[in-house]
């Protein structure tokens, strides 16, 4: 028998994230062709909660709105997929995500055409919430489907590279030192300002109501701006820029070795902010060096800030000291 050829993991949960979006792009074409000559030239393109039209545009205008959005959707999540390989765990869920999202997509906009079919009167065209909570199921469904055929994470996927720099900063034994910096995002308030505007955008045009989830995700966003972070006797600690809460703490005694690695948020993480992923975990705001810790746990935590290799070693130094201290001592 022939021996079967199983595609790259990575072409694979391309695959999963790409495939969708051009299916519902021939979807959509054929039923507007073939509708073409029975939708009314001003379409209801928005359906409000009640089930009654409350947006219109054009016939072009959709069709090109709906095909940019599925084409946007296979291009930005396909890139990212190819682009994150080196993080399995964060391309298993950008390739479900992307794939679930183009269902959704393609399944509300069909809904959309053929609602509109043969009406007289865009303004008296309904559609069922049934078929809204059939397009999440049927994202849902497809989701747990692509997920299995995106394949488990591998652990030799997931293995973090070593720490390089693992030097000791010269302490007396009756000596300490602190060290302390602030890091910064310049991505994180970005992002906040535009989703807080968009929310501002969607509640002064539909309603507040739908715009509080950008709204409240917005808000965190843009005040974000960055961590201090100290090492010291207690350890690694994490705290915001402005505040001295919430805390994030990696004891000492956690530490096995500190060292600085460069890290790049999208492609080692999956993202910015505080990330986690089989093997490592940390505080990732930027791209660039990063204070690097091998926890005791063989899982890595890092957190990206200049001077990491002062940072390591002053850690390495008194990680030492407190490994030859009697307990109690």
């Amino acid at each position: 028998m022939p021996r079967t050829r199983h595609l790259p993991v990575t072409a694979r949960r391309s695959l999963v994230t790409v495939a969708p979006s051009l299916l519902a792009v021939v979807v959509v074409l054929s039923v507007f062709l073939s509708l073409h000559d029975r939708l009314p030239a001003r379409m209801a393109t928005h359906i409000g909660p009640g089930g009654e039209a409350d947006g219109f545009s054009g016939q072009g205008a959709f069709l090109a709105v709906t095909l940019t959005v599925l084409l946007g959707d296979a291009v930005l999540f396909g890139g990212l997929v190819h682009w994150i390989r080196t993080n399995p765990g964060a391309q298993r869920v950008l390739a479900v995500i992307g794939g679930a999202v183009a269902v959704l997509t393609g399944w509300l906009v069909t809904a959309v055409l053929l609602a509109n079919a043969d009406a007289r009167d865009a303004a008296s065209v309904t559609l069922p919430g049934l078929q809204a909570a059939l397009a999440f199921g049927a994202a849902a469904v497809y989701a747990a489907l692509g997920w299995v055929i995106c394949g488990r994470v591998q652990e030799t996927e997931t293995a973090s590279g070593p720490s390089t720099g693992a030097s000791r900063l010269s302490l007396g034994d009756s000596e300490t030192a602190v060290w302390s910096r602030a890091t910064g995002s310049r991505v994180l308030p970005a992002t906040g300002a535009l989703v807080l505007a968009a929310g501002l955008v969607v509640g002064i045009t539909t309603g507040w109501l739908p715009a509080l989830p950008l709204l409240i995700t917005g808000a965190p966003l843009a005040l974000l701006t960055g961590a201090r972070v100290t090492a010291d006797r207690r350890g690694i600690t994490v705290t915001p820029t402005f505040a001295s809460w919430p805390r994030l703490n990696v004891p000492l005694e956690r530490i096995a070795e500190a060292g600085h690695r460069p890290v790049n948020p999208i492609r080692d993480f999956g993202g910015w902010g505080y990330r986690a992923r089989p093997g490592a975990s940390g505080i990732v705001l930027r791209s660039g060096d990063a204070l690097s810790a091998r926890l005791t746990t063989g899982s890595e935590f890092v957190v990206t800030v200049d001077d990491a290799a002062t940072a390591a070693a002053l850690l390495n130094t008194l990680a030492d000291r407190k490994r030859r201290t009697p307990a109690g001592g």
